[in-house]
């Protein structure tokens, strides 16, 4: 059974619901419709800030990792805050150009790309991260400037295992052992310039975790650049800092997650490597995830063997709790915690039996027609929904400074049926 107290991790919330960044729920949703996702500008800004203060006086880089949401408003202004871009794939570095990112602050991790797609992104100039010496043969006589490698440090950690991507039984990444053949050939290939990355895992809320893994990453490099007598441009540690997405969940110690940090890194410094290098984060669910909240509306309540809550969003929206097992924090607008004395589970409208976005929550006597607020709404949402069923994406709103504004529609029947033959 789940805690009723509001946490400090959603300054953004007023403590019946009812009120978000300073807007009232029920004037977003009158206004723009249900489902809807609703952006706190004001908290999207906070968490960058956090995380620069975090890591003053080092030679960082943000990037921003354009997986976690890919809405362009968003990235847009996570773009004029001085963050770079970590893009997946093509699609998302050529987002990043349209918006303003230079080649320069975009470095490409890329995944079982094809040739002609590699091609792409080398002729625009951006670094790649190659999962393996495979994927930097099929373009080997156009390399970008700086190559770079995904390592698997050995180690992983992520809140499911889903999401934990180094370690054993992983698609990603290749042993230091393979990475000293992949940056020889880079050289022999004619590469310019040397990156290295690891990406560990998602959703890390240990400071722990973070000393151990860049420790061991930054010793890996060092070997590597021992045997070959390489320079690193780069040192991209990824992301992977958690947030909460229980309310009784302590968040990351974001300080002490980046002494650790900052430590590992100076420490090889002073033995005399990575004089020259940039140290490189890939943040993207700790800087979207808890600045925005999906609004939906109960359209149903059902008596069975359990107490049922139906909303007008399910697991089309909300893929992350069938597939991973994930949590997100349900509140009805409108009530106060003491309100929350009855268990229901809250179901979707998807023709699905996983669609379930909680089991046994404590919530209060709700009607049909009233708001209910699922929060860390802003990473892993929007940019991972679907249409099935023919069942829409949620509208998405930005708040700022008490003014709301349309950043994407609604999906409509016509919108979702485009570029099929009728």
């Amino acid at each position: 059974m789940q805690s009723m107290t509001l946490s400090s991790n959603y300054p953004e919330l007023s403590p019946k619901y009812d009120f978000y960044s300073d807007i009232p729920v029920t004037y977003l949703a009158k206004k723009y419709g249900t489902p809807m996702i609703a952006y706190s500008m004001k908290r999207l800004q906070d968490n960058i800030s956090r995380l620069k203060y975090a890591f003053l006086n080092s030679q960082i880089k943000i990037h921003y990792a354009v997986k976690a949401n890919y809405n362009p408003y968003i990235v847009s202004r996570i773009i004029k805050n001085s963050v770079g871009i970590d893009a997946a794939n093509l699609n998302e570095a050529k987002l990043a150009i349209q918006l303003g990112s230079h080649a320069s602050d975009i470095i490409a991790t890329p995944n079982n790309l094809s040739g002609r797609e590699l091609l792409e992104l080398s002729k625009l100039n951006i670094a790649i991260n190659f999962d393996h010496e495979g994927q930097m043969q099929l373009i080997k006589d156009s390399l970008p400037e700086t190559v770079s490698f995904r390592i698997n440090p050995g180690i992983g950690m992520g809140e499911f295992a889903g999401i934990t991507t180094a370690g054993h039984n992983v698609k990603f990444g290749i042993s230091p052992e393979d990475a000293i053949k992949a940056y020889a050939s880079a050289r022999k290939y004619g590469a310019k310039r040397f990156g290295i990355h690891m990406m560990t895992g998602s959703n890390v809320l240990d400071p722990e975790f973070f000393k151990e893994s860049t420790e061991r990453f930054f010793s890996i490099a060092t070997k590597i650049s021992d045997s070959l007598g390489i320079e690193f441009s780069f040192l991209d540690i990824g992301g992977g800092f958690g947030v909460p997405y229980n309310l009784y969940t302590e968040p990351l110690d974001i300080d002490k997650t980046a002494g650790y940090i900052k430590d590992n890194f100076l420490k090889y410094r002073n033995r005399g490597y990575f004089k020259g290098s940039d140290l490189i984060i890939e943040p993207g669910r700790y800087i979207i995830s808890d600045a925005a909240i999906l609004i939906s509306e109960i359209t149903s309540m059902k008596n069975s063997d359990h107490r049922i809550i139906g909303l007008d969003t399910g697991m089309n929206t909300m893929i992350r709790i069938p597939l991973y097992g994930a949590h997100h924090e349900i509140k009805i607008s409108g009530y106060s915690d003491q309100d929350y004395n009855t268990i229901f589970d809250v179901v979707g409208q998807v023709c699905e039996n996983t669609d379930y976005l909680t089991h046994d929550i404590l919530l209060p006597e709700a009607h049909i027609g009233d708001l209910a607020i699922i929060l860390n709404a802003g990473a892993y949402v929007s940019s991972m929904a679907s249409n099935y069923n023919l069942l829409g994406s949620p509208a998405e709103v930005a708040i700022e400074r008490g003014k709301d504004k349309l950043i994407r529609k609604h999906s409509t029947l016509d919108t979702m049926l485009h570029g099929f033959l009728m």
